[in-house]
């Protein structure tokens, strides 16, 4: 794949710790949330409405295939949403290893010494650069318990392990909370197939709202 996703693996490869870190990690995506807390109906019965601004923080597993073998990538994630801007960290244990920024004149990937890239798809700009994409448009109402179609946001029902097709992703929404008085997710299940990566499967938890 290409030369700053390879960088990024060998980064976890070379050291012991972060072997193990990724081991721990990774195990703790698993499990988290093996017993999903159920919130109560009055909850998840509560009218929602998608938040113009989102300021989220949480975890983020990515398995793919590259060179007929699987990898992974866990990394932290800071998600800041506005209206028509919005602000990714993508961190390792070692550090930063990518800032995403997105608003009506394109995207913009920053990693430590290499020059910014730009390009007016996000995702695409992820791939390019990284070696591997998450679906950051249909995240923008996912992260929230959404789906946006045609510019309309529905609200997934707020029910433990509902699935939803939708964008070519299946997705299952696992669990739900309520913080400050909103219901949201806190964490989603993403699976698909692409010729590129193979089955590509993006366990997300949010952390904190």
């Amino acid at each position: 794949m290409l030369k700053n996703g390879q960088q990024l693996l060998s980064l976890f490869r070379q050291s012991t710790y972060l072997k193990l870190f990724l081991l721990a990690a990774f195990s703790t995506l698993l499990n988290a949330c093996s017993t999903a807390p159920t919130i109560s109906s009055e909850q998840s019965n509560k009218p929602r409405v998608l938040q113009e601004q989102v300021q989220l923080t949480g975890r983020i597993s990515i398995q793919y295939q590259q060179r007929e073998q699987a990898e992974t990538i866990i990394l932290g994630y800071e998600w800041q949403q506005a209206p028509k801007e919005l602000f990714i960290t993508l961190s390792s244990p070692i550090g930063t290893v990518a800032t995403i920024e997105q608003n009506s004149q394109g995207a913009t990937l920053k990693q430590a010494k290499q020059e910014p890239r730009t390009a007016m798809d996000i995702e695409q700009l992820l791939a390019d650069s990284l070696g591997w994409s998450i679906p950051i448009t249909g995240l923008r109402g996912w992260l929230q318990g959404f789906d946006i179609q045609n510019g309309k946001a529905i609200a997934v029902p707020a029910q433990n392990y509902f699935q939803l097709q939708t964008q070519g992703w299946q997705l299952q929404f696992v669990s739900w909370q309520e913080d400050a008085g909103i219901v949201h997710p806190t964490r989603i299940d993403l699976q698909r197939f692409t010729e590129e990566l193979g089955e590509v499967k993006i366990r997300i938890l949010i952390d904190k709202w």
